[in-house]
């Protein structure tokens, strides 16, 4: 939370006006379900060891391996019964988190039949049609969970929330992750200056 809230400093002025580029924090720790699962060890590179990765920064500059823009994409689309969401946080093609079709109610719980969450780990996507999300547990048929939402932080986020995923399969390889924090439990997930907030 501290690092978000550093990078974010010179940019809450910005924020105010709704200008200047999206900034995220989405860090999350992949792991391999339990047996019998298909999972190979996720291998570290400049986002983290093992299966940590981190997607820290702004829209358009450069990542962590000095060569890729990062893309961070945030919108809040109102409608009549509630605000549907959009964010993701990815280095280039390679790397990414998603979560798309999310309808998010004034009380914070999310709901909606296309709320799905979908991981992206060395151009292999996770999830998409098969990491539908809510706030139930984690299941078989609902395999993201979303909590702890919350529109409008005092560390300056625009959203913020906790996501954990189990067995969150890819239709290409078979294979699945769990998502969560780097020390167990959800991870958090944060975003600011986001469009329509």
């Amino acid at each position: 939370m501290g690092r978000l809230i550093v990078m974010m400093l010179p940019l809450l002025g910005v924020s105010c006006a709704g200008e200047g580029p999206v900034a995220t924090d989405a860090s999350y720790d992949l792991t391999c379900p339990d047996p019998p699962a298909s999972c190979s060890l996720p291998q570290s590179n400049c986002l983290g060891n093992g299966g940590l990765r981190e997607i820290l920064g702004v829209n358009g500059e450069v990542s962590c391996d000095g060569e890729t823009p990062l893309i961070a994409i945030c919108e809040l689309q109102r409608f009549e019964g509630g605000q549907l969401l959009t964010l993701v946080a990815s280095v280039g093609d390679e790397f990414a988190f998603e979560l798309r079709g999310a309808t998010v109610e004034s009380d914070g719980s999310v709901s909606g039949a296309a709320c799905a969450i979908t991981i992206i780990e060395d151009q292999v996507s996770y999830g998409g049609r098969l990491g539908a999300c809510g706030d139930a547990q984690p299941s078989m048929e609902q395999p993201c969970q979303i909590s702890n939402v919350v529109l409008g932080d005092a560390d300056g986020a625009d959203i913020s929330f906790d996501v954990a995923c189990q067995g969150l399969l890819s239709d290409t390889t078979g294979n699945s992750y769990n998502v969560g924090g780097r020390e167990g439990g959800p991870a958090r997930i944060r975003f600011a200056r986001c469009t329509s907030f």
